[in-house]
């Protein structure tokens, strides 16, 4: 595998990554580098997706390789499935991954108008696309992301219609909201969503944050006058990463509508994002993948101890 490491100590100098921080104790140390541009192990082109489960192995949608590759913790390449193709486990363009119980991974596989499920070893399970005998408000089309409630239940971005999809414990639709009728929750160009609390579903686009609470109805909105191109966005407890392709770094807000810092690689080393598209979170570390760069960049992120 093909990986850069920077420590986040070089001789005397800590390479600290915030840029501003307004909650004070508050920062974000750069920890390290990994992958690189290419179709080897450990290497990407054009990559969409990111994911960590709780064990802190990493999956990422490799979408210029149609495959996904699985990751350790140290950044060491583990396994991968894929290939360009219409069959179990092959892929034509996936966009996104979600590994967050430790048990499945699910793949928007985008051009062939599908969701797949694996187990965290990568190995097929089923599918789930839209039946012909589903009303037209409950089909999706391409999908752009995918996230599993606490329910059980499957929670469809639907690049095609613009909205939100929701199917039970079985692969039945139950709801779609966000469409071109939602009138204040209408979501223009949605990139990618995620689950907040308590059940409420976050989703990034053109428009901003757009969050609406588990039944579908829509709350409020925030961050249009201040984020670039949203790409992606990840929640944990209060807290909100938001991978911002436009402005290049990971905004990070504690309440919406109110930035609590800016996450960006040390110029003190040279590096900068080129195009960040996806964030993942778990306990103290933050994973930032660059499609530009090929690259997923870690960060420490240090918080005031109580």
């Amino acid at each position: 595998m093909k990986k850069t490491r920077v420590l986040s100590c070089i001789g005397l100098l800590t390479c600290l990554a915030i840029i501003r921080a307004e909650t004070p104790g508050i920062h974000f140390e750069y920890l390290a580098s990994w992958g690189g541009p290419g179709k080897g192990a450990g290497e990407f082109r054009n990559p969409e997706g990111l994911a960590v489960g709780p064990a802190g192995f990493l999956y990422i949608a490799d979408t210029g390789n149609h495959r996904i590759q699985k990751l350790a913790p140290s950044g060491e390449f583990v396994t991968e499935i894929g290939g360009f193709g219409w069959e179990s486990g092959q892929f034509d363009t996936p966009v996104a991954v979600w590994a967050e119980n430790g048990l499945d991974v699910f793949v928007a596989d985008y051009q062939n108008h599908r969701i797949q499920r694996f187990d965290k070893d990568l190995h097929f399970i089923g599918t789930f696309r839209a039946e012909a005998h589903w009303p037209d408000h409950l089909v999706f089309g391409y999908p752009r992301d995918v996230a599993l409630s606490a329910q059980g239940e499957l929670v469809c971005l639907d690049g095609q219609n613009r909205r939100i999809l929701k199917l039970d414990v079985a692969g039945r639709p139950q709801i779609s909201f966000g469409g071109f009728d939602a009138g204040a929750g209408r979501l223009v160009e949605p990139r990618r969503l995620a689950f907040g609390r308590p059940g409420s579903i976050f989703v990034s686009g053109a428009e901003g944050i757009t969050v609406f609470d588990y039944l579908g109805n829509f709350l409020y909105r925030f961050g249009d006058r201040i984020l670039g191109n949203p790409a992606d966005l990840c929640v944990v407890d209060d807290w909100i990463f938001v991978a911002d392709s436009g402005l290049k770094e990971v905004v990070c807000f504690l309440k919406p509508g109110h930035p609590s810092g800016r996450i960006r690689l040390p110029q003190i080393l040279g590096m900068a994002f080129g195009e960040p598209v996806a964030v993942a979170c778990l306990r103290n570390r933050i994973y930032v993948l660059d499609r530009k760069r090929c690259m997923i960049d870690v960060f420490l992120w240090k918080q005031p101890v109580e």
